[in-house]
């Protein structure tokens, strides 16, 4: 990029040229979408791509694009037959999954040092979106502490959970039924927290509402709050704070010489 800036001061290139330039550095573009491939780079968090509503032949352009050109590619909402058609078509990626999150990689991007997330579930059916998270966290470079089944039915659990997690720089708590835990643990720790409501429970609100509904009603000040089963932005919330945490210890250590 700095190149092409310098074309344009020496007068070998137009705006018009230079712009069309980044656009090709910056993304991909084919009949019907548009990618993002320097995203990752920006924000420190990668495109995701989406694979629900996807046509077959729309997902496999799309990842193959971003795996040509970035070496890794996640995709969120997969299911068993896309999980087929794209290991089939990349039999040479590294995969791994858990839930509806799938990782492709030929290259590593892990940000190494970058710190440690303890995530923490109500019930054991919360675990699979609590897995969902760690798997992103993990190829991003996260250390991961999991405690599952730590919920609040049982008054000295979460307890155990803090307990288990007490090293971690920021927790992800995940909830379904009535979505207390968060709440529970913001009272009890100074970890950054991010809530995570779940589709998990019965009746009046059991698709994750009356969870979401309780979190968002948090008494305690400074839990943050993501969309029902919002596995990704969860992740993306914990990166972008580990990086400014990672940051902010090499500005102190730079200020200390």
């Amino acid at each position: 990029m700095k190149n092409l800036l310098e074309a344009y001061r020496r007068g070998e290139l137009s705006a018009e040229e230079v712009g069309e330039r980044m656009m090709r550095m910056l993304y991909d573009e084919g009949e019907e979408f548009l990618l993002d491939l320097h995203r990752g780079k920006r924000i420190g968090f990668p495109e995701v791509v989406f694979a629900e509503g996807k046509s077959e032949e729309q997902l496999l352009a799309i990842t193959g694009s971003l795996f040509a050109k970035n070496g890794h590619v996640f995709i969120s909402t997969i299911d068993e037959t896309k999980e087929r058609l794209v290991r089939d078509a990349f039999p040479g990626a590294e995969i791994r999954k858990a839930g509806r999150i799938m990782a492709l990689k030929k290259q590593d991007l892990r940000d190494e040092g970058l710190g440690c997330v303890g995530i923490i579930t109500a019930g054991t059916a919360d675990a699979p979106y609590a897995q969902e998270c760690a798997l992103i966290l993990e190829e991003i470079g996260a250390e991961v502490i999991m405690a599952i089944d730590l919920g609040a039915s049982g008054m000295h659990r979460p307890l155990l959970g803090l307990k288990k997690a007490r090293g971690a720089d920021l927790l992800i708590v995940f909830a379904g039924m009535d979505g207390v835990l968060p709440t529970l643990m913001g009272s009890l720790t100074d970890q950054p927290i991010i809530a995570v409501p779940t589709p998990v429970g019965y009746g009046f609100g059991g698709g994750g509402m009356a969870a979401l509904s309780t979190m968002l009603q948090c008494c305690v000040p400074g839990v943050l709050v993501v969309n029902i089963g919002n596995t990704v932005g969860a992740a993306g919330a914990a990166i972008r704070i580990l990086k400014a945490m990672k940051r902010g210890k090499g500005e102190r250590a730079q200020h200390t010489l």
